[in-house]
């Protein structure tokens, strides 16, 4: 079996980038140990977003990039083909809190400055936007309208789809074994549980399990301590609940942080950051549901009516667990000291997705680093200089 390019990992930034080197003509395959999207992109937050990207400048132009390209695709083939909802996303705030109120402000003019869509407004609009949101007194908003709500099982889908029909070909419950070299150390393909893959391009796309398969199919035990970190996140799911009960993806922050979105099975997904940080030591059933209950308890603060009869019981948990780079941001392009591999790994793969994957596509296709992805490359990080 001979390809331009092998990937391996089916999860969305594995597909979508094997969409946009498809897009280019080149014959690729793509490697998935289990089914595509299994992994980390079946338990996430489906949330499209550059508005919590703001500590680095040239990683928010990435995630802008992504909610950009993400519009784009839908415009050309349909966002309920591609599984979007074009929700947009409302981050809270109280005057009665004026440190957190004047941080909103403070971002939402860096927002601005850094030229994408935002604006702020005021109790009244709130009210027309979500009526069924429980409103403080003296809460506003900012709103950033670009972002989106992705379908990832449904994005997926399309993304394979339009692999097979440009002649690309996926192979599932597939499991990479060995890359395959020349005497000079090139790569030359790949040995899989379907045989050998001939190809001079290998792109390794598996998220968290980024160092293991390194590691496993280089032989060398050293990549294990590739600066990649394994990252849990709780993700709550409500039965469906009443139509059109919230139209934004919905975060408020200050005392009880938490955020969630109209789920596409009509229900609520919900998460918070500082409930995640109670479970990267303890995932054990007891705290799992412990932090459950926490979540909805913060969710009822803003949607009381909705929620009061909705118990943990009615409702499912599940941890997804995210490639996190050792300095927080993406790590895209080729792997230092190799010929032809390639290496991937992001935190926010959601929102990356079309991002990365149609900029990595124009390195592995045509040879050049995209201006966009020098700051992501292996070599700014210690022992790959």
């Amino acid at each position: 079996m001979n390809f331009d390019a092998i990937i391996v990992g089916g999860g969305i930034i594995g597909c979508a980038h094997a969409f946009y080197l498809t897009q280019k003509g080149l014959k690729v395959a793509l490697v998935e140990a289990a089914s595509l999207g299994s992994g980390t992109s079946a338990r996430n937050f489906s949330w499209a977003n550059a508005s919590t990207k703001l500590s680095d400048a040239a990683y928010h132009r990435l995630n802008a990039l992504g909610v950009r390209l993400y519009g784009e695709l839908a415009t050309q083939f349909g966002a309920k083909t591609l599984g979007i909802n074009p929700a947009g996303a409302l981050e809270f705030a109280r005057k009665s809190r004026p440190a957190d109120y004047a941080a909103k402000q403070k971002k939402t003019a860096r927002l601005v400055d850094l030229g994408y869509l935002c604006h702020w407004l005021d109790r009244n609009a709130l009210r027309i936007l979500e009526p069924s949101i429980a409103l403080a007194k003296d809460a506003e908003a900012f709103i950033t309208p670009d972002e989106k709500i992705v379908n990832t099982a449904r994005f997926i889908g399309f993304l394979a789809d339009q692999i097979k029909q440009r002649g690309g070909q996926i192979f599932e419950n597939c499991s990479a074994r060995e890359i395959l070299a020349d005497a000079d150390g090139a790569v030359i393909g790949l040995a899989t549980d379907l045989g050998e893959m001939a190809a001079k391009r290998l792109v390794i796309a598996a998220g968290p399990n980024t160092p293991e398969v390194l590691a496993s199919l280089t032989g060398f035990d050293g990549f294990h301590r590739f600066p990649v970190n394994k990252l849990p996140g709780l993700l709550l799911t409500t039965p469906p609940l009443a139509p059109d009960l919230i139209h934004h993806l919905i975060h408020s922050d200050g005392e009880t942080e938490v955020h969630f979105l109209p789920d596409f099975n009509g229900g609520l997904r919900i998460a918070s950051d500082e409930v995640d940080g109670l479970i990267t030591n303890d995932q054990s059933p007891d705290n799992l549901r412990k932090q459950g209950i926490e979540l909805l308890r913060r969710a009822k603060t803003l949607l009381p009516d909705a929620l009061d009869t909705v118990l943990i019981d009615d409702c499912k948990l599940a941890i997804g667990v995210r490639a996190y780079p050792q300095d927080g941001k993406s790590i895209a392009g080729p792997l230092p000291g190799s010929e032809g591999m390639y290496v991937i790994a992001t935190h926010s793969g959601v929102t990356l997705a079309p991002a990365v994957g149609s900029l990595m596509a124009e390195l592995v296709a045509d040879g050049t680093v995209p201006e966009m992805l020098r700051p992501f490359l292996l070599d700014r990080l210690e022992g790959f200089g």
